[in-house]
């Protein structure tokens, strides 16, 4: 039975509970204090060591901006924006990074991109290195030096998707180049969290892994593999991505993104090659895919939006179908094509909210059930639950903080990584409370996930409680 806050139902004094020693009786008052807490106590049967007591939160409808999912931007424009956003992309040709052979341009990058605002801000990068851009004039995305070092192994093209020039990826000079590259940019980035979402670029038409057909074909496996490897050694903390479930990826982890989100029939297609492994528009390409229908349980899932589709549709008359193709590919994040230009609090909020309550992960604790042990310390049991469509997917923790009434505060990870918290289960996780970690008099227990790089709780919790700095109370305990 279940009652309104700081009461106590008449069918719960039973004889179990009237039978509960003194010391027992004197912890549970201890815990009816719950610090303005808008949820509602239930009280459990008697257990071996004592009576538990449960304290339940109601989910929020809170549309919150969180790291690392929702909308991005492009990191090279830093104009103001109303809708709020925590990731920003940057892309790099290998002719800016490169000029020189050995000799790399972190400088330009890092200042175009307006790397050390957004690091001020504690944003997140999105990252994709390219060897072919196609644009409106003729030119050439990989530096001069290994155009003439490859024997200008490659081909100049006019296509439909603009002009440009495709190396031969198969170079041997290019493969042991590449890979030189991409491991001056892992010395640079590979540990800086910073670096959060890496898209497997370097082959093909903008780093997508895919060649115009009157160019050449993909390469076979073996040698995209080749492209896959350099990075997985040059960032070991990032989440690595590809454009499509290439078989080359092996038994490496990686996620995909899907440049074309939001457009029903290339993310239908997209989604197919996700789950079976087949190319049904080009078969001789089904060979190079394998299906990662379960990928997003371990590995995001992300992508801009399709520059043939105007945003407003998308929120407008086609919101349902953005829903559903959202929902369907498990996505975390959009961009740098995403909904950003959104007007706050116009027209379209409403639907930019739907959708930003849903993508990605959305945790909450429903649930904190507590009982006194035998030996005087105190068994907590909180009951987590994802509204969202994707798990966390760093390694960030999250603890139990413990709040005295002078200030002074104690911490306690709670033994969990957060990726196992799937989406729309529940999932309980048990701390035992040791009596000295309490502080005299009153304590008050709260919950927060923690950025590792700064050490501050940075999640919001979807989750209806008082907070301050992204920690949550819970209930409060008297020592």
């Amino acid at each position: 039975m279940i009652t309104p806050k700081n009461s106590i139902p008449d069918r719960q004094i039973q004889k179990g509970i009237f039978s509960t020693s003194y010391v027992k009786w004197k912890f549970f008052f201890r815990c009816l204090i719950l610090l303005g807490i808008s949820g509602i106590l239930g009280l459990n049967s008697k257990s071996a060591a004592g009576i538990s007591i449960s304290f339940h939160y109601p989910a929020s409808d809170e549309a919150i901006s969180n790291p690392f999912i929702g909308s991005a931007i492009w990191a090279d424009d830093s104009s103001e924006r109303e809708q709020p956003f925590t990731l920003v992309y940057a892309d790099l040709t290998w002719a800016e990074f490169e000029p020189t052979q050995g000799v790399y341009d972190f400088e330009s990058f890092e200042k175009n991109n307006h790397f050390d605002l957004w690091r001020e801000q504690g944003k997140h990068v999105i990252f994709r290195f390219v060897t072919d851009m196609p644009g409106q004039n003729n030119h050439r995305d990989i530096p001069e030096w290994l155009y003439n070092a490859t024997d200008k192994d490659g081909k100049a093209y006019a296509v439909s998707y603009g002009r440009g020039y495709a190396p031969n990826y198969a170079n041997p000079i290019f493969i042991e180049a590449h890979a030189k590259a991409i491991a001056a940019l892992g010395k640079r980035y590979g540990k800086d969290p910073f670096f959060a979402y890496i898209e497997l670029g370097s082959l093909g038409h903008w780093g997508e892994w895919h060649i115009h057909s009157s160019i050449s074909p993909m390469p076979p496996v073996s040698v995209c593999r080749q492209y896959i490897l350099p990075y997985v050694s040059a960032f070991p903390d990032a989440k690595l991505m590809l454009r499509r479930p290439f078989a080359a990826a092996g038994n490496i982890a990686v996620g995909l993104f899907n440049d074309t989100a939001g457009e029903l029939e290339p993310t239908e297609e997209w989604l197919t090659w996700i789950e079976t492994g087949e190319d049904k528009a080009h078969p001789a390409e089904s060979a190079l895919l394998r299906p990662m229908p379960e990928a997003w349980r371990s590995n995001p899932i992300g992508g801009e939006l399709s520059t043939t589709m105007k945003y407003q549709q998308l929120l407008d008359t086609l919101l349902p179908q953005t829903l559903d193709l959202f929902a369907r590919s498990h996505t975390s994040w959009i961009g740098p094509g995403s909904f950003v230009k959104v007007e706050r609090d116009g027209d379209l909020q409403q639907a930019l909210d739907q959708v930003n309550r849903m993508i990605g992960y959305r945790l909450r604790i429903s649930k904190s059930e507590i009982s006194e042990t035998k030996n005087g310390n105190y068994q907590l049991t909180l009951t987590w639950h994802n509204d969202g469509i994707a798990p966390f997917y760093f390694d960030w923790k999250a603890y139990l903080r413990i709040v005295g009434e002078d200030g002074q505060q104690n911490l306690m990870p709670i033994p969990m990584h957060l990726i196992d918290i799937q989406p729309g289960i529940d999932f309980p996780v048990t701390i035992i409370i040791p009596q000295e970690i309490l502080l005299e008099g009153m304590n008050r227990l709260e919950a927060g996930i923690v950025d590792p790089a700064s050490g501050k709780a940075r999640v919001c919790l979807a989750m209806v409680s008082p907070h301050d700095d992204f920690w949550y109370e819970l209930l409060s305990l008297q020592r």
